[in-house]
């Protein structure tokens, strides 16, 4: 499988991003050097485990179920911030590890055998959020445009419902909206007016 390099698509994201990086060294200087003789002290950051969602690659090439659809990775975790640097607000901290959680689904870990993304780069967001245990993706609406079947849309929606719900104790559900708003479907054909509980994979193979 090519390997591709970790890019952060969508000018939110990024500004997301390096405001939390810049905030945090920002943070971690002004502490050290306050005080003379003063023990220097340093943003403390949490290692935060990930349950990531990938696609069986038999799935994708033949649509077979009988082989499972999708298969769950535990091998990465990401640091975020134990408490909201300063300058920041609270969605903005946590913001960074939904996104971080899901760029993550961008490349397939090497030592995950047989398995494939449909979470890939060409699809930015602008933010992820969560409020009242609800987590609103919001995907970049250019970047949806001719960009797949029924197939793909199914999986990609399953991909990030999963990654978040079972890496984030505070996400029940997950709401999609493009460019800050409702929409019916994301590619053209599945529903997305209300939020997921589950992968559209998991609802298929129970109503089968």
């Amino acid at each position: 499988m090519e390997k591709r390099q970790i890019w952060i698509t969508g000018k939110s994201v990024k500004r997301m991003f390096c405001f939390l990086v810049a905030a945090i060294l920002i943070a971690a200087s002004a502490m050290g050097l306050s005080g003379c003789g003063d023990k220097k002290q340093e943003v403390q950051q949490v290692n935060k485990p990930l349950k990531l969602y990938y696609v069986n690659q038999d799935f994708i090439d033949t649509g077979d179920e009988s082989k499972g659809t999708l298969i769950e990775y535990d091998g990465i975790s990401i640091y975020v911030p134990e408490k909201t640097p300063e300058g920041m607000t609270d969605e903005e901290a946590d913001s960074y590890g939904y996104t971080g959680a899901i760029t993550h689904l961008w490349q397939v870990p090497e030592a995950l055998e047989n398995a494939g993304t449909l979470v890939t780069e060409k699809f930015g967001m602008h933010n992820i959020t969560c409020k009242d245990g609800t987590a609103y993706v919001d995907l970049i609406g250019e970047d949806l445009k001719e960009s797949g079947g029924s197939f793909e849309e199914l999986v990609f929606i399953s991909q990030i419902v999963e990654t978040l719900i079972n890496s984030f104790d505070e996400i029940d559900r997950v709401q999609f909206l493009v460019d800050g708003k409702e929409t019916e479907s994301l590619m053209g054909h599945c529903d997305t007016t209300e939020p997921f509980t589950e992968g559209l994979v998991q609802q298929a193979a129970v109503n089968k």
